[in-house]
């Protein structure tokens, strides 16, 4: 068996160089924008983002690829076949209630602070110096290694699709998604995001809602909300009035100019978890239906119903025994002159076919006046324990940790792994840390995390290049 002390040695003695390079990337806010040009197909931030990374594995003596702003990655090795590492760069937006500057990259009591710390890119570069340990250590390597940074996964995973289907990038013999928890994840929920939407009549000379928005991306529990209210000057003090005596505390109004202003407050969380969270749309969805709105209290009415995060209100509550329970976040509200549109994030189990899932969708709709107007679908996946990768990876979890108890996990969260033949999620989230939580306030992640993380990376890598896949 080969000496692979040499990979925790380097590793130990790169230790600030390794949180430098978290806090570098941390510190660009590359959440997706409009195309910024060639080469920049998410928008400015997210190719800063990316030109970080390209910078550090060029200074690692990494030979590089950039593959058209949607990815890009590091390699080094030999051979006919390689084996990765896909993390990603881009982050969900920092919504509000932090305690510390979301793209600060403070280094506090150990934790490194920021959107990104956890989700993905401290993983991720945990992985490249895992990588390069890897590449020092002179260990004899049956294939290429390449660490493979993604532009686009928060937002559907156009990044990788382009990156293997369009650029015809070589598919590894084997890789793991840096993305998620160890000791590994064997099972991911199916994700889709279903689009519903209500055409509005015309108004009938009293209150109406104008306009009113809610959440960020459909992969966050919305922690904000607001509906503009026009009508009769006496009719919107009259509403005023009701919303004095409103019991929750959570929202509030204002007149502004010649309408009335209501907003709601809630808490975000990641969308595989949206228990987890309090749905601002569903808190202001509540207020706006005990108000004389007309028409608009019926659709209204429809949001809460449809805002259980088991899914009852479409019809699509279920569970199997892998994953458990589908879950469901309303993400996004968007209500024009002449439109509601929500868009619901779903997380559905492993052994259900999607089909039949649009079919209870639209079971539930018939003859009613919502249409379900779009859907994106990722589908689950499921690697058996026993094959490789997950075989390799869960021991070498457990040699490095010495962790012989914790069992290998599902989720509701989605990861390349789902785009990649021969993967599954793997750490970097460790049994028992207070890293995170991805998508909320405060995300970080430990020094302590991101060194013991870059040791099995190091270690699961070489195996990896050798075992007989």
């Amino acid at each position: 068996m080969a000496d692979v002390s040499a990979l925790d040695t380097w590793i130990e003695a790169h230790v600030d160089d390794l949180v430098a390079a978290v806090q570098s990337s941390v510190r660009v806010p590359s959440v997706k924008g409009e195309p910024d040009g060639p080469g920049s197909p998410y928008g400015r931030e997210v190719r800063a983002a990316l030109d970080d990374a390209l910078d550090l594995c060029r200074s690692l003596g990494f030979a590089v690829s950039d593959i058209d702003g949607h990815a890009a990655h590091a390699e080094f090795g030999q051979g006919a076949e390689m084996v990765a590492a896909l993390g990603h760069l881009d982050v969900v937006p920092a919504g509000d209630r932090w305690t510390r500057d979301p793209f600060g990259g403070e280094l506090v009591d150990g934790f490194i602070y920021g959107r990104g710390t956890s989700d993905d890119k401290g993983p991720t570069i945990a992985a490249l110096f895992g990588a390069k340990a890897l590449m020092e250590s002179g260990l004899p390597l049956q294939r290429r290694v390449r660490v493979i940074f993604g532009c686009d996964e928060e937002s559907g995973f156009s990044c990788v699709k382009h990156y293997w289907d369009v650029a015809g990038q070589e598919r590894p013999a084997a890789a793991f998604a840096p993305d998620a928890g160890f000791p590994l994840v064997y099972a991911e929920k199916g994700i889709c995001d279903l689009a519903l939407t209500l055409q509005r009549p015309a108004g009938c000379g009293g209150l109406r809602v104008v306009a009113a928005t809610g959440g960020r991306r459909s992969n966050m529990v919305p922690d904000a909300a607001e509906a503009r209210i026009g009508g009769p000057a006496d009719a919107l003090a009259a509403a005023a009035g009701q919303l004095a005596g409103y019991w929750d505390r959570n929202v509030t109004y204002a007149a502004e100019g010649d309408e009335l202003v209501v907003r709601s407050i809630g808490k975000s969380a990641h969308g595989s978890l949206p228990q987890e969270g309090d749905n601002a749309i569903v808190r202001l969805a509540r207020a706006l239906r005990t108000l004389p709105l007309g028409a608009d209290v019926a659709w209204a009415g429809r949001l809460v119903e449809t805002g259980d995060p088991a899914g009852s209100g479409l019809g699509i509550e279920g569970r199997d025994e892998v994953v458990g329970p589908l879950t469901c976040n309303m993400g996004i509200l968007e209500v024009t002159d002449d439109c509601v549109r929500v868009v619901y994030n779903v997380r559905y189990p492993v052994l259900w076919e999607f089909a039949t899932l649009i079919h209870r969708v639209e079971a539930g709709l018939a003859g009613g006046q919502w249409v379900l107007a779009q859907t994106r679908n990722g589908p689950a996946l499921y690697a058996p324990l026993d094959a490789e990768p997950a075989r390799t990876l869960m021991a070498v979890y457990r040699e490095v940790t010495g962790d012989t108890v914790t069992k290998p996990l599902t989720m509701g969260g989605g990861t390349y792994a789902r785009a990649t033949p021969n993967a599954v999620a793997y750490g970097a989230d460790l049994p028992g840390s207070q890293d995170g939580p991805a998508h909320e306030p405060d995300e970080r992640i430990a020094v302590s995390t991101l060194v013991t993380a870059a040791k099995i990376y190091a270690r699961a890598l070489h195996a990896l290049a050798n075992v007989s896949l």
